[in-house]
């Protein structure tokens, strides 16, 4: 009787002769089943379908996944060794053996999917049922681009080059699926500069808006903000070489040099080791930031979730009926917003209507209002109903407006709330789920949050090769066993520029703004909005306080400016010209006033083409910021010119800050913010690298010449 080994030496004879043919096809096969899915995923997710539509949708997707089982079972029949292949893809062996053992139990009439679904308590099975699926497919696809980045390799430009095209394609791909209708609560579609603008301020993790992210944009939109927030954080190009690393499919030397240049790493051979630590780390701090966030948050904070236009119905005061109320035009709901008022009266002309009376109905402050679609003035658009309505027969009735957003304090929400401020503040976004931001009312009292949220942007704010040197155990073991081995001298410039900044803009912030935003404050309140404002002008672009021209002074204008523009550390989320650029050109200036030959810093010899890099970027930042201001200028000639070079500078540093300015920016003006916040994200030096030819040769050397300067 044969053994088990010679069965299989048996079957492996037999289709070693079709192995090359059957691969190929696979691949052709997988690859367009791959594309047709993503298709698919992004129809379903971002589609607004009726619930049939949505079914016969993921019934596809099922089909896509047994394709891709198939596809598995088939690689492994042709695999010589297949525990090796299994040990090798054993995140997709887990993905397999998960799928399978989930209907084979389901055979057996235990459903596995409605035991979890039971388990969590939650109300919608289908819901449930189908996050499970677009979880897996995206596991699946991430996996696949994980392999695709190995191609990198055999594209012939530089790693600069495929930094910057990373981040175009990444801006690209999320303005088109901000675009999608189920991602913003308006009907129909988002215009495309501003899904681009916001698709651009969340990779380039700046934080300008021009829509309201907590009442404009649905849960949908919210999470794929928050993904590009991720990505735009630490970089595809490094998430790609992290899975492909993760799944032992190995790293090109380009694609280590690309991690070098976007992780700062000193050696090419330690880039790979230093990547994987950089993103545990990031998690790590990210889930307990998250974890201290979702303790901090006060007993009295409220929770809410969009609501799309298409479900708005407005209410009767008197009884629960529903009335539907909407423009004869666009079949959009009109909307009456008046600043400063609680109470408003609607006439709506009612067929067949031969009597008027009138209701009263509270309405709810702008907070809860929402804008028509189209552009029109909902005043003028109440005017004219009012117009129509005294033309033909009407029932004057007074309408609540519609709220863009309902109260969800339900355990999920306040956990998905905390999610996302902390990857917020770890990537230095500024982006939340509060329309005013942290300068919400009862959310600009919880001080604790407040110093939660800094310290999570300080982490951030540090760099990845300070906080692998600084917080990897394996370095902490090192320097426990050798308490004379010192961090790196990057990482002590990033700790201690951190502090001087940091403790240095909180002094000036807390005498400057004794009359105006910090009035009316004790003492104790005063110190962590002075610190937290400090700490967030730098990076982040959080706001705990009201920013416009006249809630601050002059002074402190030009203290947020200086700090925007000096920034975050080397190889951090953060933009600016970077703490160490500024340090070299103090220490570079005061070398030069003393005669000194060298610029020495901690006892070393920084490097000529390092002082000289220092100040290319400065000189190109000065430049390229004038150049921008100056067409803003010319753009936008109904601003006033302090509010236009503050929202250049918070773009261009990546901070997000805003003197009220992002929403009244017209079209043109938005493109010349999106490329800012590009070039402050990329970095001015990455961008010169990849746009700019290296000459020939260098050996050789013209005769001095003497120009008198200064």
């Amino acid at each position: 009787m044969p053994t088990i080994k010679q069965i299989l030496d048996r079957v492996n004879e037999l289709v070693y002769s079709t192995r090359e043919q059957i691969f190929r096809g696979l691949d052709i096969f997988t690859n367009i089943s791959l594309l047709t899915s993503i298709g698919i995923l992004v129809y379903a997710f971002g589609g607004d379908l009726e619930a049939d539509e949505v079914s016969r949708t993921f019934r596809w997707l099922e089909t896509m996944i047994g394709i891709f089982i198939v596809d598995f079972l088939i690689r492994l029949l042709y695999s010589f060794n297949r525990f090796n292949f299994i040990k090798e893809k054993i995140l997709e062996s887990t993905l397999v053996g998960l799928f399978l053992m989930t209907n084979f139990l389901y055979l057996l009439n235990i459903d596995v999917f409605y035991f979890l679904f039971f388990f969590t308590s939650l109300t919608d099975f289908r819901n449930f049922y189908e996050f499970f699926i677009i979880i897996y497919l995206s596991v699946l696809f991430i996996i696949s681009t994980a392999q695709a980045s190995r191609f990198l390799t055999q594209i012939q430009i530089q790693p600069a080059t495929t930094f910057i095209i990373s981040f175009i394609v990444l801006i690209l791909g999320g303005g088109l699926f901000l675009m999608l209708p189920a991602m913003t609560t308006i009907h129909g579609s988002m215009r495309f500069i501003d899904a681009l603008f916001t698709s651009a301020s969340a990779a380039c993790v700046t934080g300008l808006a021009v829509q309201d992210t907590a009442t404009f944009f649905t849960v949908k939109g919210q999470v794929v903000i928050l993904i590009l927030i991720q990505l735009g954080g630490i970089g595809i190009v490094s998430f790609a070489t992290f899975f492909a690393t993760f799944l032992s499919q190995g790293v090109g030397l380009k694609q280590q040099a690309m991690i070098q240049d976007v992780l700062s790493v000193e050696n090419i051979g330690e880039a790979k080791n230093t990547l994987r630590q950089v993103i545990i780390l990031t998690f790590l701090i990210e889930v307990f930031g998250a974890i201290f966030i979702f303790m901090a948050w006060d007993k009295k904070v409220d929770f809410y979730s969009p609501i799309p236009q298409r479900e708005i119905v407005s209410y009767l005061d008197d009884n629960s009926k529903i009335l539907f109320v909407t423009n004869d035009k666009n079949k959009n709901p009109i909307i009456v917003q008046k600043k400063d008022t609680t109470q408003t009266t609607l006439e709506i002309p009612i067929a067949g209507g031969d009597e008027t009376s009138k209701k009263d109905s509270s309405i709810a402050n702008n907070d809860n209002t929402i804008p028509v679609s189209g552009g029109d003035d909902v005043e003028n658009n109440s005017k004219e109903t009012k117009k129509e309505a005294t033309e033909k027969p009407k029932e004057v009735i007074t309408v609540a407006v519609a709220p863009t957003k309902e109260l969800n304090n339900h355990l999920y929400n306040k956990i998905w709330y905390s999610i996302f401020h902390s990857v917020s503040a770890f990537c230095n976004a500024g982006f939340s789920l509060y329309s005013n931001g942290l300068n919400e009312d009862i959310i600009n009292r919880c001080y604790f949050l407040h110093v939660c949220i800094a310290f999570i942007i300080i982490f951030g704010s540090l760099g990845y090769t300070t906080i692998t040197d600084v917080f990897s155990p394996k370095k902490m073991r090192e320097r426990m066993a050798m308490p004379w081995k010192q961090w790196t001298l990057g990482s002590q410039i990033a700790v201690n520029m951190t502090v001087i900044l940091g403790i240095g803009g909180m002094v000036l912030y807390f005498l400057l703004e004794q009359k105006q935003s910090l009035a009316e404050k004790n003492m104790f309140e005063q110190l962590v909005i002075s610190f937290f404002q400090s700490i967030t002008t730098r990076t982040a672009g959080f706001n705990t306080v009201t920013l416009n021209l006249s809630s601050i002074t002059t002074a402190t204008y030009l203290l947020f400016i200086f700090l925007m523009f000096i920034g975050a550390a080397s190889g951090s989320t953060g933009g600016g010209i970077k703490t160490s650029t500024f340090l070299m050109l103090v220490y570079a200036a005061s070398a030069s006033i003393r005669g000194k030959k060298n610029v020495e810093m901690g006892k070393r010899t920084i490097s000529p083409e390092t002082i000289n890099q220092a100040f290319s970027i400065v000189a190109f930042a000065i430049a390229y910021n004038a150049v921008c201001i100056f067409i803003l200028c010319i753009l936008q000639d109904n601003m006033d010119i302090r509010q236009l070079f503050f929202e250049q500078i918070s773009a261009f540093a990546t901070v997000g800050l805003s003197l009220e300015t992002t929403p009244f920016l017209n079209d043109w003006s938005k493109s010349i913010i999106i490329l800012t916040m590009y070039v402050g994200r990329v970095g001015t030096l990455t961008l010169a690298l990849a746009l700019t030819k290296k000459v020939a040769s260098t050996s050789y050397k013209y005769p001095d010449a003497h120009v008198m300067v200064g």
